[in-house]
């Protein structure tokens, strides 16, 4: 049975730690030591829980051992024993090495026995309120940071939802106008349906790191063609930022066949949405390339833009839920609600994948999705995906 505590006895003569030992082994770890010196190694070396001294030792007193014990080791109570009335020793002990109690020799094991024991509940007591002090102000600290996020997501929530609400109330009140253009009428339409896209995003994006969080969020496999998948994106996002001064470039070098796999459709094609809409976002000029290939048992996704870049200390929490950064120092903050690489690397993990943002290049980023390469046959059988 593992005893709950050690202890160090120091005394210059072998005998009396022999007896010392012999004495309390089945109550306590005991470790000794025959001089000061090698009571610091066993210090050093060890977990000690209480410290006893002899005070008459050569090389260095037991009131002097105890007194650098209290500056190195001050956790652990200690105990002087000593076989001499010296009350100015005993007065120093305690009040330079704030010793727990002294014992005179000869000791008897009952007394010894119940002073180590008393001396041990106080040093544990003593050490549970630290440690609970500590929790308590972890928790504390934890509970105010997350009351914070959770005060900056609400307030957050609260602009993002208006935006595209203000816009759908705002163009749904100017298509009453009884002399309105047809062309102004498709204009306000476009609009409110733009509104609605991104309001619709914003719910499903809470409603899915609510079911993240409770994990409730299920995978649900089927035959994905990923080369279908990302042409479809492809499409969508042509089509939407046809506006920008953009080259939008996809590169695929695997048929369909060799890209059906088993995986979830929908949370690939999460993934995937979130990642190009983060590098539109955030890119004014130049390219965003999205890329499809197989890597040893996988397939990966790669989305490299040549937008502003992420600086170090953003890198660091990326994918940390409700993350959002600035354009430059004198823009504001983008928006959105800072959920959706969160939400991407939950995705990857939940079927078995990754999601890594590479090393720095100079003018690009770059993520890199890898998908456990589960390729399907023509008779719907998984096969070895090292086949290709």
């Amino acid at each position: 049975m593992e005893k709950e505590f050690s202890i160090l006895y120091v005394d210059d003569e072998e005998v009396n730690l022999r007896i010392f030992k012999d004495t309390f082994r089945l109550e306590y770890n005991v470790h000794t030591a025959l001089s000061a010196s090698e009571g610091f190694e066993i210090l050093n070396s060890n977990t000690i829980d209480l410290i006893l001294s002899d005070q008459r030792m050569p090389e260095m007193t037991g009131l002097e051992f105890l007194k650098k014990t209290l500056k190195t080791h001050p956790k652990p109570n200690r105990i002087l024993v000593t076989g001499y009335a010296d009350f100015e020793v005993i007065e120093e002990a305690i009040n330079q090495a704030r010793i727990y109690q002294y014992v005179q020799k000869p000791w008897s094991r009952e007394e010894l026995l119940k002073i180590m024991t008393s001396a041990l509940s106080l040093y544990y007591i003593e050490n549970v309120n630290v440690t609970q002090k500590q929790e308590l102000l972890d928790a504390k600290q934890k509970a105010e940071a997350s009351n914070l996020l959770i005060t900056k997501f609400l307030q957050n929530v609260s602009h993002e939802v208006r935006t595209p609400m203000n816009a759908i109330v705002g163009f749904s009140q100017l298509l009453n106008s009884p002399d309105i253009s047809f062309e102004k009428q498709r204009e306000f339409i476009n609009y409110i349906n733009s509104s609605s896209n991104r309001l619709l995003k914003i719910i499903e994006d809470i409603l899915e790191i609510s079911k993240l969080e409770t994990s409730q969020s299920k995978v649900n496999k089927r035959e994905v063609c990923v080369s279908k998948l990302l042409r479809e994106i492809y499409s969508k996002f042509t089509s939407e930022f046809s506006d920008k001064n953009i080259s939008f470039i996809l590169e695929n070098n695997l048929s369909d066949d060799q890209s059906t796999i088993i995986s979830d459709n929908f949370k690939l094609t999460k993934i995937v949405d979130n990642l190009l809409d983060n590098a539109f976002k955030f890119t004014s000029s130049g390219y965003i390339r999205l890329q499809l290939k197989h890597e040893f048992n996988n397939i990966v996704f790669v989305v490299e833009d040549t937008g502003i870049g992420i600086s170090k200390e953003h890198r660091e929490v990326i994918f940390n839920r409700f993350s959002r950064f600035e354009k430059n120092a004198s823009d504001n903050i983008i928006g959105g609600l800072g959920l959706g690489l969160s939400i991407s690397k939950e995705y990857a993990e939940l079927l078995g994948g990754t999601i890594e943002l590479m090393p720095n290049q100079e003018n690009k980023t770059t993520f890199k999705v890898t998908i456990p390469y589960n390729l399907v046959s023509y008779n719907n059988e998984i096969i070895n995906s090292n086949s290709l």
